[in-house]
């Protein structure tokens, strides 16, 4: 059974390159963040899909994956570890944004052995919270939503694109909103990632407003060998902001091990 034919047995949502997977080439599994879907990485799916396998999840309760969320990226971890045993990948990258981020970090001090490295991007060893954002998020959803997106972008980005974010995180809802902010605002893993002994890219939008570039910088101190990207003309949505940028870095970081 093939990556993509197994996903479709487990009613797993995701998007992936037009030619499906093709064997001998590295696998890019993508984790969205909080309120998020596989959507989030449409600028990223075919681009990249040119030269590997990419494969963007959505994760319980999110786009087209039925089920409950979960709020605590333990959870969220348990259930992708599952999926990725099972997917049997031999040569795999697994990349997260912001909650996104979390996961793969717990991901990889649990299970290094399934992964071939892994891509942090717009996200931090915490993810604390503003306490204002947890509970408008269920009692003023809408309003709460448009503000974080509004955050969640450069100052000077396209109006177009953060509406299409609130769209986005609306059709979530309010429940899975408020859980996966929940979860990240109770992840910490500051004093564990030395343990990561993998390949790691860190990527981060130079106008991230949400999970600042410190943040980054202090994962690149921690784990081992890991490299650290700072892309301008980006906020939090650097993937979306900055894509031709960020799938460059992506890209390279990735097929420097075709050599080895």
């Amino acid at each position: 059974m093939s990556p993509t034919e197994f996903l479709k047995s487990r009613k797993v949502g995701f998007a992936e390159a037009p030619g499906g997977y093709r064997e001998g080439l590295p696998t890019l599994v993508m984790i969205h963040g909080a309120g998020g879907c596989a959507r989030m990485w449409q600028a990223q799916v075919r681009p990249l899909g040119k030269e590997i396998n990419t494969l963007a999840l959505d994760l319980p309760g999110h786009g087209d994956t039925p089920g409950p969320g979960m709020n605590t990226i333990a959870s969220y971890a348990d259930w992708l570890l599952d999926i990725l045993q099972q997917l049997d990948i031999h040569w795999m990258f697994l990349m997260g944004h912001s909650m996104g981020g979390a996961i793969v970090q717990e991901v990889a001090l649990r299970h290094q052995g399934i992964l071939s490295g892994i891509i942090l991007a717009a996200t931090g060893p915490r993810l604390p919270v503003a306490p204002q954002f947890l509970e408008g998020l269920t009692k003023e959803f809408k309003g709460t939503v448009e503000t974080i997106m509004n955050y969640g972008y450069a100052p000077d980005a396209d109006p177009v694109l953060i509406g299409q974010g609130v769209q986005l995180m609306k059709q979530a809802g309010s429940t899975i909103v408020h859980d996966d902010f929940f979860a990240c605002n109770g992840f910490d893993r500051k004093n564990d990632l030395s343990h990561i002994k993998l390949p790691c890219l860190i990527i981060c939008g130079e106008q991230d407003r949400l999970t600042p570039s410190r943040l980054s910088e202090s994962m690149r101190n921690a784990i081992p060998g890991a490299e650290f990207v700072l892309v301008p003309s980006a906020g939090h949505m650097v993937m979306i902001e900055n894509f031709k940028v960020f799938n460059q870095t992506v890209q390279d970081f990735i097929l420097k091990f075709l050599d080895k």
